[in-house]
């Protein structure tokens, strides 16, 4: 009775586990795919363009387009509505956090003239 008291515990404990990360899972691949952005009082070049998120190799990554190129993403984060990442802009590190709410995302760019306001809605 023992054995089986303790096989029920670890089963219940290891489908528990696979369930957060399969809605985990789930969550990023609705995030999947392109994110039209605007910062309005960013420098001109910068106040528009697009988060791409993409899966490579089972993970998330970001890549930030704009009219006059891409700008690499470093230390992406997804936990549960919350987006941060960090980029670089003519040799300044741009740090960026956003809260999702379905097919939109609101936060802040933090920058070297200070905080901005940045929403994107999925394309």
């Amino acid at each position: 009775m023992k054995n089986l008291m303790r096989s029920f515990l670890i089963l219940s404990a290891i489908i528990m586990f696979s369930g957060n990360q399969l809605q985990a899972e789930v969550k990023n691949k609705s995030l999947l795919g392109e994110w039209i952005y605007e910062v309005s009082d960013a420098p001109y070049g910068y106040e528009k363009g697009s988060l791409i998120f993409t899966e490579k190799d089972g993970e998330t990554i970001c890549v930030v387009k704009l009219e006059a190129g891409e700008l690499a993403v470093s230390d992406l984060k997804i936990a549960d509505d919350k987006i941060t990442f960090t980029t670089s802009v003519e040799g300044n590190s741009i740090n960026v956090e956003l809260t999702r709410d379905k097919n939109k995302l609101t936060g802040k760019v933090d920058s070297p003239e200070g905080p901005k306001t940045m929403i994107a809605v999925k394309k």
